[in-house]
């Protein structure tokens, strides 16, 4: 009787293995990829003003728009008195780098990027069903990123940020959609059809050279285990 208790308890053990396996690999066949970065190559470098792109390839929708800001002389010179350039890209993999957003910025200089999906048609995504966060991968980030991300169904929509500390290493963020507030005391917007995205990054402090890169933006389904950082919100 022994030995019949050992074979079985055997038995479970590898049965929850495998239960635990299959879970896992579910977890990770049902994050929804927005964007890798794997496609639509672009880069820009600005010492002032403004660029607005829009770059095709396999990320959501079809295509993003990327609108990259660096503050120009005049009211608000005082950000960027060297004149010193700031940049980002969009640099699909190399042998020895994943693929990835990018974001360089000169001395003194306060660059903003919004990287934009659903601009040039409704998106009309659902997520309300299946997922209860978005996921930011950075690979690291030389000093704090405020981060953003704004919502739209129609002409409504729901926001939510934090700021973000200096890493070496790579790290994961979380953003629940249930942390989004809505926009000017309306309802914001309806998880259940998202037409349009957009993903803010800025120097936390307003001022000051900030470098980083993001790997991939995702949707994490409900019941996975969470990322290494959870934001809780504006203002938390």
């Amino acid at each position: 009787m022994q030995f019949v208790t050992v074979k079985c308890s055997r038995f479970a053990k590898l049965a929850l293995a495998i239960i635990a396996i299959v879970t896992l690999s579910q977890f990770a066949a049902a994050q929804l990829l927005l964007d890798d970065f794997s496609t639509g190559k672009y880069e820009k470098s600005l010492k002032s003003g403004t660029d607005t792109n829009t770059q095709s390839g396999t990320m959501i929708g079809g295509n993003r728009e990327t609108e990259f800001f660096v503050c120009p002389p005049g009211p608000c010179g005082s950000y960027n008195l060297f004149a010193q350039p700031a940049s980002f890209q969009v640099r699909p993999k190399t042998k020895t780098t994943s693929s990835a957003l990018i974001q360089s910025a000169g001395y003194k200089v306060s660059p903003r990027l919004d990287v934009f999906y659903g601009s040039s048609a409704p998106l009309n995504l659902d997520l309300s069903s299946l997922y209860d966060r978005f996921r930011l991968t950075f690979d690291g980030s030389d000093l704090g990123v405020n981060f953003n991300i704004l919502v739209w169904t129609g002409g409504l929509y729901s926001q939510t940020g934090c700021n973000i500390d200096a890493s070496i290493t790579s790290f994961t963020i979380d953003f629940p959609f249930a942390n989004f507030t809505p926009g000017q005391g309306t309802p914001g917007a309806d998880f259940s059809d998202l037409t349009l995205m957009d993903f803010i990054f800025q120097s936390d402090s307003g001022i000051g050279g900030n470098s980083w890169a993001v790997t991939s933006f995702q949707a994490i389904p409900i019941g996975a285990p969470p990322g290494n950082i959870t934001c809780a919100g504006l203002g938390k």
